[in-house]
């Protein structure tokens, strides 16, 4: 989490409202950071660069409607979209590995049903 709201802050982006971080067992297994808006062209390319200084690498882009960045770092996955239904830039990372898939299907098994 420290990670992502550096590689913001280098870019010049401002948080929004705070939300509640992951508890238990996926504490260590996602992180998240949302923008306090849209952030325009020259932002977005400064986040790229801010994390690709701190060891990411870029594994897909998607273009219209949503745009939208993939990068790994180690066992790390992130995703940063732009936009979208909420409206605001959103940074998410997810870690890979036993460990961690076993906790997100506890995690998803406990939500119950979606719908």
């Amino acid at each position: 989490m420290a990670e992502l709201a550096a590689a913001a802050t280098a870019a010049g982006l401002t948080p929004g409202a705070p939300h509640p971080a992951e508890q238990g067992e996926l504490a260590d297994c996602i992180a998240d950071w949302r923008g306090d808006g849209p952030a325009d062209d020259g932002r977005l390319a400064a986040l790229e660069t801010a994390l690709e200084e701190r060891g990411w690498q870029v594994t897909a882009r998607r273009g219209e409607p949503v745009g939208a960045v993939a990068l790994k770092s180690g066992s790390w996955r992130l995703e940063f979209t732009n936009g979208g239904l909420v409206d605001t830039l959103s940074l998410v990372a997810t870690r890979s590995g036993r460990t961690c898939e076993e906790a997100f299907r506890r995690a998803e098994a406990t939500r119950g049903p979606r719908g």
